[in-house]
């Protein structure tokens, strides 16, 4: 697990400051990415004693890793009309603001439709967007963030509301029988029981996953059935998911990780953000809502969009970047970033009524997309399927240990090395202090 919390910390050092982040209501933090990492908020993990004595070893210093702390999206990252939209309903509600504002892109996506797109490598890709919504809990107000974003949306096209959006996947076939004689080919899955589409992902035969990745990277989906084949052209799907983390903890099964359906998704970690009692109130959404559906309206034919010169320039700079793939389960969830910037700059450019893509759709896109992959750290942070691991885990269940209990826990059946590993496989969860006056140390849970 030292990957996922390394790569949050890389994550935040990147070069674009303007762009990171920053927790929100802090007026006086600074907009850079370094301002999240001060000494306060690292945190020294345990360095296994035969690294920790070679000379040569890089880990010959304690080793400083970011604390896993929740992901926020700061509201002056919110870009262009729908970032406006977010920033007045922010304060008169309990949902998160990063979860409102991703649903709100989703939608938005959807209601463009496949008439503006962008080639990448002899690939097309619309504004189609898949999110997932994971909260800690049922009280995470992740119903409550698209209760708001619906009602936008139902104010910018209440037919495309009525007749495009529908839930209840529950089978490939099913979701192509649904909308394929349908003039309209958008198509936005509402699942707010996400669990229960993953749950059916595992009956044999089912073809939900195929479909839902067919439908991510092109406009044909099909399902080529024995007696009665049937596909959609042109199809424009997008998706929105909820689920809580234990849930999706239980039921994420690792082949549709390394399949590559988890890496289509952006994924997102909500909270509730505030406590209202008496209720949230009804903000004046009038005149971002109107330079919305204006930008709708224009954006829908607008045909194939490139990134202007200063935006190409800019590309160059950040790919390396967005194409390096971090190790293990952790890279797998985040090896599109290339293609799901890409499509967030394209949104915001047919947002902002552009022809082209500019540096600020690519920047705005790099800003969520670094959300986005703080929130998956978080999200994946669970232990390791070390049995070591586990077992240190549950311990520290009941209260901290010395290294020397938990050593204690084996009974010296385990080596030094093999319960080394297993602490740094858990430094997402654990800190490892040293004990006053003492040369020991001692183990507990964050």
């Amino acid at each position: 697990m030292a990957d996922i919390t390394h790569l949050i910390a890389q994550l935040a050092e990147h070069q674009y400051p303007r762009q990171d982040s920053t927790p929100p209501m802090q007026a006086n933090s600074s907009n850079s990415p370094n301002s999240q990492l001060t000494p306060e908020s690292r945190i020294t993990v345990y360095v296994p004693d035969e690294e920790a004595n070679s000379s040569n070893s890089p880990n010959s210093q304690p080793q400083h890793f970011a604390a896993p702390q929740r992901p926020r999206l700061s509201l002056e990252a919110l870009y262009g009309p729908a970032g406006e939209v977010i920033r007045r309903l922010a304060p008169i509600t309990e949902a998160d603001p990063a979860a409102m504002y991703v649903q709100l892109l989703v939608g938005l996506g959807s209601l463009i439709g496949p008439g503006a797109w962008f080639m990448a490598d002899g690939a097309r890709h619309q504004a189609n967007l898949f999110a997932v919504i994971c909260g800690r809990t049922a009280k995470a107000r992740k119903g409550t963030s698209w209760s708001r974003v619906r009602n936008v949306l139902l104010d910018l096209d209440e037919p495309w509301l009525t007749a495009q959006v529908k839930s209840g996947l529950v089978s490939g076939e099913g979701l192509i029988e649904s909308f394929k004689n349908d003039a309209d080919k958008r198509l936005l899955l509402f699942e707010g029981e996400f669990g229960q589409v993953l749950q059916c992902m595992k009956r044999e035969g089912n073809t939900v996953s195929v479909i839902l990745r067919q439908a991510w990277d092109g406009t044909r989906i099909a399902v080529l059935r024995r007696k009665d084949p049937i596909e959609v052209e042109d199809a424009h799907i997008s998706l929105i998911g909820h689920i809580t983390l234990p849930e999706l903890h239980r039921l994420l099964a690792s082949v549709e990780i390394s399949n590559g359906l988890a890496n289509r998704c952006l994924w997102v970690f909500a909270d509730r953000e505030r406590l209202l009692p008496e209720g949230g109130g009804l903000p004046d959404l009038y005149d971002p809502v109107v330079d919305l559906n204006t930008a709708v309206i224009s954006a829908r034919y607008r045909g194939q969009l490139e990134r202007d010169p200063a935006a190409r320039q800019l590309w160059a700079e950040i790919y390396e970047e967005l194409s390096e793939e971090p190790p293990g389960q952790l890279g797998e969830i985040l090896s599109r970033g290339e293609a799901q910037v890409m499509r967030l700059a394209l949104l915001f450019a047919l947002l902002d009524r552009c022809s082209t893509i500019g540096c600020a759709h690519l920047e705005a896109a790099l800003s969520l997309w670094h959300y986005c992959c703080r929130s998956a750290a978080f999200i994946f942070a669970d232990i390791a399927a070390n049995p070591k691991s586990v077992r240190i885990h549950e311990a520290l269940q009941g209260g901290p240990l010395t290294l020397s209990q938990v050593h204690a826990l084996f009974g010296g059946h385990a080596r030094k090395a093999e319960i080394n590993l297993a602490l740094r496989e858990l430094d997402a969860q654990i800190v490892v202090e040293n004990i006053e006056g003492s040369k020991g140390k001692i183990v507990r849970l964050r």
